[in-house]
């Protein structure tokens, strides 16, 4: 891993600019948008929750729910650290509201969000507790935090992270250390695995892959059969995403 200050610049330096091509490859490629929002499923809100997602980029993961749910929330708030980022957010997805703040220091009472999402951000963060603590203040007493990390084990998503500096954080990642992680701040967390080896990700990649071939039917079909079959070839501690789920968050400890 490199030094902490080597670290942070990784981050600033790619993520200051708003990545459209990410957007439209997270939620439009036919093949690989579906396999996104399958990695969502189970993240539920109803019409009156107040929903929170730290870490929303350009807002891919809010528009992917969206198209799931086809309905949003009484109140939807997307935080991220770049401003430019929520600048397009805001354009493509006008029902949300967008707030620039640090993950470690998020600007909201106790207590306030029903529905919480955090994803692939933690490996972003230099002091992960932080936002983790963060979490838990502002979560209502029976409400359900996620938190979804790659799984640094995972021969794909370490090929990935090997690759590109920003990523490297990844490599700290393990179910062990998620649900470490996630525990010393919430008790009851469920930790699951999802897609074993999403070769998808590789081959349709939008920046070193062939996003294209995510249209053809002929792929998809051949992919998909891949990837099923490699869900009894890949141990599951392997899998390349770790899900901690707190369905009903605790009241704090006095």
């Amino acid at each position: 891993m490199p030094t902490r200050s080597k670290f942070v610049e990784h981050q600033h330096r790619f993520f200051d600019t708003a990545d459209v091509r990410h957007f439209l490859w997270q939620t439009r490629n036919p093949y690989f948008a579906r396999t996104e929002r399958a990695l969502l499923e189970g993240f539920a809100f109803g019409p009156d929750d107040s929903v929170l997602e730290v870490g929303c980029g350009e807002g891919g993961n809010l528009a992917n729910l969206f198209t799931t749910y086809g309905r949003w929330p009484r109140q939807l708030v997307g935080v991220d650290l770049f401003h430019p980022k929520l600048v397009f957010a805001a354009e493509e997805l006008s029902a949300a509201r967008f707030v620039c703040a640090d993950a470690g220091r998020l600007p909201f009472a106790d207590a306030t969000f029903e529905r919480i999402l955090c994803r692939d951000l933690i490996h972003h963060l230099p002091e992960p507790d932080a936002a983790l603590r963060e979490l838990r203040r502002v979560a209502r007493r029976g409400g359900t935090v996620w938190v979804i990390e790659p799984n640094g084990r995972n021969p794909l998503v370490r090929a990935l992270a090997m690759m590109r500096p920003h990523e490297r954080g990844q490599l700290r990642n393990s179910v062990d250390s998620i649900t470490a992680l996630v525990g010393r701040h919430f008790a009851g967390a469920a930790v699951d695995v999802r897609q074993p080896l999403p070769l998808s990700r590789a081959l349709l990649h939008y920046q070193f892959g062939l996003p294209s071939l995510g249209r053809s039917r002929a792929f998809g079909t051949a992919i998909e059969r891949v990837e099923r079959a490699l869900t009894a070839m890949i141990p599951r501690r392997r899998w390349a995403y770790i899900v901690a789920r707190i369905d009903e968050v605790a009241p704090v400890r006095g």
